[in-house]
């Protein structure tokens, strides 16, 4: 009996294992999706344009495998019918497992993404760590100048948003976090910003959003104040006031040190944030003549570098928080701390008090030489 057992259990066990194998996609019956495209359309019954870029094995040249790209683009009047479309037009079975970004024009950003936003969050094939980029053309045409790169991939995508741990003039916009600052949470959403010059793609920025519409966009160093702000910041080179000869300026790196302390209060119906940065500074450039070697040289320096981000940090908070109405930074989320039971909280419009904000912003960095600058 006990034979019989083993035997009928090992049977079962490579009937479950064939029937697996039976199910399992080849590799090579895929088509990769490493990016998607989405447009307005000039079709009033479909209004949306997708666009899907797939990356494809190429081994002509004989000297290893390079991947390439094409592009596919159908009219719709949904993401989830446009991708099916394109299914039926592809060979392969479309996979958007590698899909690292979600491209989205301008144009459509301005007039509002509701539409699809949530279809595509909710798709169980795209990861939650794809990242959303406002194209400041069509995506389609953005990525046609990307398809002309040689060895294209998802990593290509990857290292210029990998670039913030650099440059900290862009930040990474996943598709977790902007869908989650869409609803109900203490901030609103930020999306890359990108556009093509020439034969080739830079990021510089952000799109602002309120709610499920873009209403502005940032510039690289704003970037680098929201960075700081939220404590994202990496490092970044700035050029700042120069004490001994105001005809030259000075190069500064800067690097992050502590997290940004935020407190905010509530004064006669008005939010007061407050706003302590500390940051690490390294002096890169000077002239031969200058003497930067005795300790006041270093203390006006320093107090330059701190005027310089107390006076950009101060009028990023003003732009985004009175002319964009956008709470990106998520001081919402510090101002609840102040109450004890929802009901003392429903009693404030967020929202509304916000754009009214005053806000204080005070820096303080540790100044160091690359190297010994002394007086000739």
């Amino acid at each position: 009996m006990k034979k019989i057992l083993l035997v009928t259990s090992l049977l079962l066990a490579l009937l479950i294992t064939f029937i697996e194998a039976y199910d399992v996609r080849n590799v090579e019956s895929l088509s990769y999706v490493i990016a998607i495209g989405i447009d307005k359309s000039n079709s009033k019954d479909e209004p949306l344009s997708l666009t899907i870029q797939i990356a494809k094995p190429d081994t002509s040249e004989g000297n290893g495998t390079k991947i390439k790209s094409e592009i596919n683009t159908v009219q719709c009047n949904s993401f989830n019918l446009g991708l099916a479309m394109l299914n039926l037009a592809n060979v392969n079975e479309l996979n958007l497992s590698h899909c690292s970004v979600i491209i989205i024009s301008e144009e459509l950003a301005r007039e509002g993404i509701e539409d699809f936003i949530n279809t595509v969050a909710n798709n169980i094939e795209i990861r939650p760590t794809c990242n959303i980029l406002i194209s400041k053309e069509k995506a389609k045409d953005y990525l046609e100048v990307t398809s002309k790169i040689e060895d294209i991939s998802a990593k290509f995508y990857n290292s210029y948003i990998n670039s913030a741990e650099i440059t900290s003039y862009v930040t990474p916009c996943e598709l977790s976090d902007f869908y989650s600052s869409l609803h109900q949470d203490v901030k609103t959403p930020v999306a890359l910003y990108s556009f093509t010059k020439d034969d080739n793609i830079e990021s510089l920025g952000l799109a602002v959003f309120k709610d499920y519409k873009m209403v502005g966009r940032l510039s690289g160093l704003d970037t680098i104040c929201y960075n700081i702000l939220t404590n994202n910041f990496k490092q970044a080179t700035i050029e700042v006031y120069n004490p001994q000869d105001p005809s030259l300026s000075l190069s500064v790196a800067i690097s992050d040190f502590k997290d940004t302390d935020i407190n905010v209060t509530l004064e006669n119906g008005i939010p007061k944030i407050n706003c302590d940065v500390q940051i690490k500074a390294v002096l890169l450039s000077a002239n031969k003549d200058f003497d930067f070697s005795n300790e006041q040289s270093l203390k006006e320096i320093e107090s330059e570098i701190n005027s310089f981000l107390d006076q950009h940090i101060t009028a990023f908070l003003y732009q985004t928080s009175q002319e964009y109405k956008s709470d990106i930074v998520g001081f919402e989320g510090y101002f609840k701390r102040n109450f004890l039971t929802q009901d003392e909280l429903d009693k404030y419009n967020w929202e509304e008090i916000y754009q009214k904000a005053e806000f204080n912003v005070k820096t303080e960095n540790y100044l160091k030489s690359g190297f010994l600058f002394s007086k000739n």
